[in-house]
């Protein structure tokens, strides 16, 4: 194939008709030998450059690609080829269409690009609605179109901007892409402003600033900031939603770029779907604060204050969009300096759970604060969810502790132990056995206790699974991870430890509630045990395994073990049928000397027998124990009633 000097002389009329400006003609050995100037401007080369060149040579990186392929067939096989190729000289999109003439080819382009622009632009407008049906927040819907919408435009910045009619202001979310120093101006101004955005918000129709000229004419205020930003146009599309006018969406770009009609159809319609979701959003951050609010009321305001234990708690929805379920903690001041610590969980993440929670808060801190024994306390909370019929389990976990003793009793209903890192770094659980939870059996069912020291200048956590649980990972890498920062944070403040557990979570969808705490007592050699329970026979039973359990953290011998918990259950016993009001019971360890002491209200003083007890008779036969297990006993005036009290010597 030659070139002729005269296209149409070569193509004829007809065909000539049917073609564009931009055409080229390939010869069968892949040279060209015709280029029209529209067709060399693409290109990016004069004419006389390409003739004569492989085209191949020419376009080297379409070599490999489904276009170079299509080519191909219509050269080898003589069929008509269509494909599309973007041509960066021209930085436009291009529908190629190859038609066999002679023994090569003719090849004639039509400009695509607004087409082309149109399917983008669609697209990404599917993918921006999905990214804004997601957004539960204000602020996630200003990012999705930062995202999905800014860079589609070619927009340089922009941001949504909220009216605020109480006080008369538009308030921008965040700007994009815009210096602090224009920040500063941009981010707040009164709703009359002379500014496309505030015209926007209060006509409803979009406001289209063509430049920089345009804006100094008809929007003065903004023009040395935008000259500042080096910008032209500007869009302000106002935000109306279900009738409701939410603000404006204002971009900016770049000096020189035009907005088509195409562009302001599109940003049109973007800005329609923004409302929905800013309105969606809006309605949901009211629905948040007001369950944040809700969740507050229910958990305690304000800490209260235990000498020698100092303490933080942390509260944090799992779901974003619910800021309210059922974890709670609190604290209970208990008499004789005690304190306890409640971690529970409600079955659910809705507002009715908050509600039961408040319920089985408020019950159990009344129990605490009445003075019953932590086990008690879960006993008399399952008979309250029992009662109400709450259809919901709650797992539980309080925690009696002594701050200037060192010492804890826990008990747990199918819930986490308390965590404990002493200060040199050895971690370790509470031990506490754990019963089940809430709910699950009717009133009668019990919970065991158990007694164990604390390590002076300790730390410990008490927490719900959201901490530690996650679809990912089973608990026990959850329960790692909290261990790991409990010991490497040991020395921080327990906020600072609080917020660095909280930290370390992975998301789980799953309410969190924390409780980290220092013991501040120091460390003593005194071993020294009181508790005040009320005069019954479960009071009994209850100080007799916590008294072995005491004694095994103390390490006292076997035999005087034994001893001592005869000792203090007949003591009690004797307290508990001749008082009704609480009694107290002192252990103490000085010297080789393991000293209990039991103080009731009643002036009835112990005797012993005159004679033998016979088997029938129960008078008197538990202070004939006492005599024969005690190395020393007797009795005290004691205000309005009585101490009885007894010594066991330790070996050594």
């Amino acid at each position: 194939m030659t070139a002729p000097g005269d296209l149409s002389a070569y193509l004829g009329p007809d065909l000539l008709s049917l073609l564009g400006d931009a055409v080229t003609v390939i010869a069968g050995d892949w040279r060209y030998v015709y280029v029209s100037p529209a067709a060399a401007q693409i290109i990016g080369r004069p004419a006389e450059d390409v003739v004569g060149a492989h085209v191949w040579d020419v376009f080297p990186e379409v070599v490999g690609t489904a276009q170079h392929a299509a080519a191909l067939r219509a050269m080898e096989q003589r069929t008509r080829e269509t494909f599309v190729w973007r041509f960066d000289t021209v930085g436009r999109w291009y529908e190629q269409h190859a038609l066999p003439v002679g023994d090569g080819l003719v090849v004639y382009v039509l400009d695509i690009s607004d087409r082309m622009t149109e399917v983008s632009r669609a697209e990404h407008l599917a993918a921006a609605g999905e990214a804004l049906a997601g957004a539960v927040s204000l602020e996630q819907v200003n990012e999705a179109i930062v995202v999905h919408v800014h860079r589609l435009v070619e927009a340089s910045g922009g941001s949504i901007i909220l009216a605020d009619p109480e006080r008369d202001v538009m308030r921008a979310l965040g700007w994009a892409g815009v210096d602090d120093g224009v920040v500063a101006s941009w981010t707040e101004f009164p709703m009359h402003a002379r500014t496309p955005s505030a015209t926007a918000h209060r006509t409803g129709e979009p406001v289209f600033v063509d430049s920089l000229e345009d804006a100094r004419q008809r929007f003065p205020p903004i023009a040395p900031e935008l000259e500042r930003l080096g910008g032209g146009a500007v869009a302000a599309l106002p935000l109306v939603s279900a009738g409701v006018r939410l603000g404006a969406w204002s971009l900016v770009f770049p000096a020189g770029r035009e907005l088509s009609s195409g562009d302001r159809r599109f940003l049109v319609t973007a800005a329609a779907m923004v409302a929905q979701a800013l309105l969606r959003a809006r309605l949901l951050d009211a629905e948040r604060r007001s369950m944040a609010q809700l969740q507050s009321s229910l958990l305690p305001r304000n800490l209260e204050s235990v000498p020698g234990l100092e303490l933080a708690v942390r509260y944090a929805a799992g779901d974003v969009a619910v800021e309210v379920g059922g974890d709670w903690y609190d604290v209970v001041r208990l008499e004789g300096g005690a304190v306890g610590l409640v971690m529970g969980d409600v079955e659910g993440h809705d507002v009715e759970a908050a509600a039961c929670m408040g319920l089985v808060r408020s019950a159990v801190r009344a129990y605490a604060a009445e003075g019953h024994p932590p086990a008690v306390v879960l006993q008399l909370a399952n008979c309250f969810v029992d009662d109400i019929g709450l259809g919901r389990l709650v797992t539980l976990t309080y925690a009696a502790v002594h701050p200037d003793e060192l010492l804890v009793t826990t008990v747990s209903a199918g819930h986490l132990p308390l965590q404990v890192v002493s200060p040199d770094g050895a971690h370790r659980e509470v031990p506490s056995e754990v019963g089940p939870p809430l709910g699950v059996h009717p009133a009668g069912a019990r919970w065991p206790e158990t007694t164990s020291a604390l390590p002076a200048q300790g730390v410990l956590a008490a927490f719900t699974d959201g901490l530690v649980e996650t679809r990912q990972d089973d608990i026990g890498v959850g329960l790692q991870r909290v261990r790991d920062v409990l010991v490497a944070r040991r020395g921080d403040s327990p906020a600072e430890i609080a917020d660095a557990l909280l930290g370390s979570r992975r998301r789980s969808g799953d309410d969190v509630a924390l409780l980290v705490g220092r013991l501040t007592a120091p460390a003593t050699t005194d071993r020294r045990s009181t508790r005040r329970v009320p005069p019954t026979s479960a009071s009994v039973f209850l100080v007799r395994r916590s008294t072995r359990q005491l004694l095994t953290a103390w390490h006292v011998p076997a035999a005087a073990m034994a001893a001592a918990e005869l000792v203090v259950s007949e003591l009690l016993t004797n307290a508990a049928r001749q008082s009704e009001d609480p009694v107290d019971v002192v252990l103490s360890c000085v010297e080789s000397v393991l000293r209990i002491e039991v103080t009731d209200t009643s002036h009835r003083m112990p005797e012993l027998p005159v004679q033998d007890v016979d088997s029938e008779a129960t008078s008197g036969r538990g202070l004939l124990l006492v005599q024969e297990l005690a190395d020393r006993w007797g009795v005290q005036s004691e205000g309005l009633g009585k101490r009885v009290w007894a010594e066991i010597d330790l070996p050594g």
